[in-house]
């Protein structure tokens, strides 16, 4: 039997240079993933809890030791703008060090061990308060952190500098759980992520400088056709009867001119009844490329673009199913579906497809899902947006587990779906990640899909194309009224506090989009009144 690895083994297989160097990590976000993850790996931190918090028992305790980490965490930050190095947690880490040669087994044992890790985690973590925002956002004490976290963030997609992104990244947070007890209880500031197929990228710009976010939603196409679901015949050569490959085309007679004047004209009568429109989304394969690059340049640049492209497979090539997202002066981000769908009988019934793919076998939609990223796009200091289209929302693996430790305020689901009634898949799963980590979802379908679905029990609800769910409140169902094209919703921005397990708050700084305001949008009464 192999003999179990020590602490300094697992912990010099995340970062070699202890081997030879053991000095403390000097930066925070390096320091916290070696620690994070060792109570991690250990569940230490559990054992840790159940008799918190530590030093004598007379007293305000707790808060004594809140205190402590964040001012711990201050002056971590003015010797990073100062160029100094940080000795009031040189005691913590060498008990760190000199445990090197106890089995991982016995961590959770050793109560002098996991209360320094917890410590060198806090203190690392409240030094990175405003990390991950836009740098002109996040001025004054947090500059260093903020300059140099985001050039690390653009360039390799993790905050460490001496920690490989093979073995762990450490990525901003905006939520903390506030149910259950995990690893992602401990931080408020930094999320420790494991090694994994997807790459994340994190982009920021001061694109908001209000309390609120008002978005166009428009659930294009209006219409679906049977006939744009066909066989891909070449691509099922060799595969078992009951199992084929399908694929998804956009209406040949669809010019992009055509979906340019469309959404001019809905942008048009939205900012007329708003004032203010700061984003514009459509749906899963809702659009081609040419479509996109033709309303990037029709909507004004101070309003960003979420939206779902695709096109048909080509000769040796699958085809493409991608959420494309424009917040100027940002370069335009592409992200891939990381599931492609699979129509069973019940789904091929329920749109009706009988009569171009047989309900007897099982359909994959033939698109790339390879090259994996996911993309956080940071708006202000307090808000940052993530998009994810169809079963990336209802998939643990490979986006969902990071989208679950990183906390976005905001996820936009895009989906090409029946309609968002409050008793399907996708309210469920948005459920999941209001609760936790605190998100706020909404997912949009398109109205001619949505009028294509034939559910086989209740009535048949095609207008309900949008659906809202937050951590405060039930799912909202966001209905398309008969005469109208699309839809602008208002999200203000609710602050609330959070707290770690170890029983640090934020201050009251965790942002919530709440949605605020449903207008129901139609490009005919926008032009009769111009």
């Amino acid at each position: 039997m192999a003999a179990e690895a020590t602490i300094g083994e697992f912990l010099i297989g995340i970062l070699p240079r202890l081997r030879s160097d053991t000095r403390l990590p000097s930066w925070p976000p390096d320091c916290f993933g070696l620690c994070l993850a060792l109570l991690k790996r250990t569940g230490a931190y559990a054992q840790l809890l159940r008799d918190w918090p530590p030093g004598p028992s007379q007293g305000d305790a707790l808060k004594a030791w809140t205190d402590k980490v964040h001012d711990l965490g201050e002056k971590w930050r003015r010797f990073l703008r100062s160029g100094g190095s940080l000795d009031d947690l040189d005691g913590e880490w060498l008990i760190v060090c000199q445990s090197f040669p106890v089995p991982l087994g016995e961590a959770r044992d050793r109560r002098t061990l996991c209360e320094a890790l917890m410590k060198l985690a806090a203190a690392a973590d409240e030094a990175c308060e405003g990390v991950g925002a836009p740098k002109n956002q996040a001025a004054g004490e947090y500059g260093t952190l903020t300059d140099v976290g985001s050039a690390l963030l653009r360039e390799s997609g993790t905050l460490c500098t001496t920690i490989d992104q093979s073995r762990l990244r450490v990525l901003p947070r905006m939520h903390t759980p506030q149910n259950g007890l995990t690893e992602r209880s401990l931080s408020h500031y930094l999320s420790l992520c494991d090694a994994s197929e997807v790459t994340p990228h994190w982009l920021s710009y001061p694109f908001l400088e209000n309390e609120s976010i008002n978005l166009l939603l428009i659930p294009w196409p209006f219409e679906v056709l049977v006939n744009q679901f066909r066989e891909t015949a070449d691509a099922a050569a060799g595969l078992p009867e009951d199992f084929g490959f399908f694929t998804f085309t956009h209406d040949p007679e669809s010019r992009p001119e055509d979906l340019t004047e469309c959404v001019e004209g809905l942008h048009a009568e939205a900012m007329r009844k708003l004032g203010r429109i700061d984003g514009v989304v459509l749906p899963e394969l809702s659009i081609t490329d040419e479509q996109f690059r033709a309303l990037r340049k029709s909507l004004p640049q101070e309003c960003f673009l979420v939206a779902g492209v695709g096109d048909r497979e080509t000769a040796g090539h699958r085809g493409m199913n991608e959420v494309w997202l424009s917040f100027p002066p940002l370069a335009d981000v592409v992200q891939k579906k990381h599931h492609p769908w699979k129509l069973d009988e019940s789904q091929v019934i329920q749109y009706g497809l009988g009569g171009v793919l047989s309900p007897y076998r099982e359909w994959w939609e033939y698109v790339d899902c390879t090259d994996r990223h996911l993309n956080f796009i940071s708006i202000s200091e307090d808000l940052v947006v993530c998009a994810l289209v169809c079963e990336d929302l209802a998939r643990p693996d490979p986006v969902a587990n990071i989208v679950r430790t990183v906390g976005p305020n905001l996820v936009i689901a895009l989906l090409m779906d029946g309609p968002q009634t409050k008793e399907r898949w996708a309210a469920r799963y948005a459920t999941v990640l209001a609760d936790d980590p605190g998100c706020s979802v909404l997912s949009l379908t398109s109205l001619g899909m949505a009028q294509l679905s034939r559910p086989e029990t209740g009535p048949s609800r095609p207008r309900v194309v949008a659906l809202w769910k937050d951590r405060f409140k039930g799912a909202v169902e966001i209905e398309l009224p008969e005469g109208n094209d699309a839809i602008a919703v208002s999200l203000s921005i609710r602050y609330d506090e959070e707290f770690t397990a170890d029983g640090r708050g934020d201050g009251g700084n965790a942002a919530f989009p709440i949605l605020s305001g449903i207008h129901p949008i139609s490009a005919a009464a926008g032009s009769k009144k111009r």
